[in-house]
């Protein structure tokens, strides 16, 4: 009784030393990085302070606190807590963790366990039914006379068991795992867009907080000026076509008030939105752009870093990976296929004899699997996974120099506004006091009231430029710190997946 055991066990055993000693015969190429052609620095693209202090450091992963900006960083907080597009995102992140868990289950044995009862009545004209049936010794064939039933209780396990030998499953799992870290870096994407998102429209609520204001000064001078004019005609000093110019102008700019009033509101409708709140459950006290925000030096690192910090860039090499992992994995179908099935368990005639041991039966052994001709499928699978690699490698690439192509962009804007803003700031102070000037002469008589009027336009128009140009460049500088990769969370470095995993549940 014990030689049959002992065969099956020497047989399982070799196949199992077999699958062990053939684990190296792994089918494809393991990842190595594609050579990308890197700038040392950022010197080539710009000049100036922000280019000259280019070094190692990167921005930090909480780069909007660098603008010293409380209400600004209580909205990204919250957006990144209730913002639905991120819980989503972070909905398929476990999606993609858990087909990683499936992928894996192939190297693990698969056991199932299933019973039943069934009624067999024998037919009389089968071999059984004519009298045919093997053998004189007592034994089934008592139960098999022509019209006869009998009553089958069955209980077994079923095994199987694919040898993993040329690695066509951890090959699978490889780019699974890859898959999953192309999701995450995905979800980290939408993550850093969002702050790139709240962060703009606070900052354009706040231009707009402050043009409200500059709208607000132009129709108080307006009146004033109006006034005045009133009475200068009143005493002929002024023409009654100065008084309707005036009127015109006081008009105009109480007009321009509910327009920015209500792009403030859509702006506001916006974060709320961006927040996870319902559209009016936010309010926010108005205040000039100036007063709540700092303008921080951008620490950009080096053009190597992008490579480990933007997240399409890493999304885009862990399609690369996969699709690396999945040559391997259809190089392994042109190879035997080796498993081992096995069937044990009670079968009985008798419910009563059911779990004696005269009821138990089993069957095990190995099983090969070699394909011959399958019209070309293998063949057709290798070149979709070569060619698939291919176009993943060419993206890679691409993705690669799209985000050089950004920051420099961006380096260059963030410069030339910084130039723009020394200018208006500078052609502000000079309309301010053109306007005062020609106020003073206008009193004097020595100009007419057009000239007060063209001071005050002059100088209306450049505090409105100043305000979008500062928010413009507050806006680059949220764009760079995306387009660097910063934001949110250090994305984690991505390497194949290792040969075993976690057992499927």
């Amino acid at each position: 009784m014990n030689r049959p055991v002992f065969g099956i066990h020497a047989a399982v055993a070799v196949l199992v030393m077999l699958a062990t000693v053939l684990t190296g015969c792994l089918q494809g190429k393991a990842y190595t990085r594609p050579a990308v052609d890197t700038p040392a620095d950022w010197t080539h693209v710009a000049s100036g302070p922000l280019a000259a202090g280019t070094s190692p450091h990167a921005p930090d992963a909480d780069w909007w606190k660098a603008f010293r900006n409380e209400e600004l960083t209580t909205f990204v907080e919250r957006a990144l807590a209730h913002n639905h597009d991120v819980r989503r995102a972070v909905s398929r992140v476990m999606e993609g963790r858990a087909s990683v868990t499936t992928a894996g289950a192939g190297l693990y044995p698969q056991l199932n366990v299933q019973s039943s009862y069934t009624n067999i009545s024998v037919s009389k004209n089968t071999l059984a039914g004519l009298g045919l049936a093997t053998g004189q010794q007592p034994g089934p064939q008592v139960f098999a006379r022509p019209g006869s039933s009998f009553d089958l209780w069955n209980g077994a396990a079923d095994l199987r068991w694919e040898l993993d030998v040329w690695g066509r499953i951890r090959r699978g799992m490889e780019a699974a795992s890859a898959d999953a870290q192309a999701i995450e870096q995905d979800a980290r994407a939408i993550a850093l867009t969002l702050i790139g998102d709240v962060g703009q429209a606070y900052f354009r609520i706040r231009e707009l907080d402050e043009q409200v204001e500059i709208a607000q000064r132009a129709l108080a001078l307006r009146r004033d000026s109006l006034e005045i004019i009133s009475k200068r005609a009143s005493v002929g000093l002024a023409s009654d076509l100065d008084v309707k110019r005036t009127e015109v102008l006081v008009a105009e700019s109480a007009g321009q008030i509910p327009d920015l009033i209500r792009l403030r509101a859509v702006e506001l409708h916006r974060l709320e939105v961006l927040t996870g709140s319902a559209p009016g459950s936010l309010t926010l006290a108005p205040m000039s752009l100036r007063k709540v925000l700092v303008q921080p030096e951008i620490p950009v690192g080096l053009p190597s870093q992008l490579l480990e910090r933007r997240p399409d860039i890493l999304q885009a090499e862990a399609t690369l990976i996969a699709a690396n992992a999945r040559i391997g994995q259809a190089r392994a179908y042109f190879f035997p296929t080796f498993s081992i099935t096995g069937q044990g368990g009670l079968q009985s005639a008798e419910f009563a004899n059911w779990f004696t041991g005269n009821s138990a039966n089993f069957s095990i052994g190995p099983s090969v699997t070699l394909p011959i001709f399958l019209g070309g499928t293998n063949i057709a699978r290798l070149d979709a996974a070569e060619s698939r690699y291919q176009q993943m490698l060419e993206g890679y690439q691409q993705t690669i120099l799209l985000a050089f192509r950004e920051v420099a962009d961006l380096l260059v804007s963030i410069q030339a506004r910084a130039e723009q803003l020394t200018r208006q700031r500078e052609q502000t102070v000079a309309a301010t006091a053109a306007v005062g000037l020609a106020e003073v002469r206008y009193r004097k008589g020595l100009v007419n009231y057009l000239d007060v009027l063209d001071a005050q336009r002059t100088m209306l128009a450049a505090e409105t430029q100043l305000a979008q140009t500062e928010r413009a460049r507050l806006t680059d500088m949220v764009s760079l710190y995306k387009a660097l990769g910063g934001g949110w969370s250090q994305a984690p470095a991505i390497a194949p997946a290792p040969a075993s995993g976690s057992m499927a549940r």
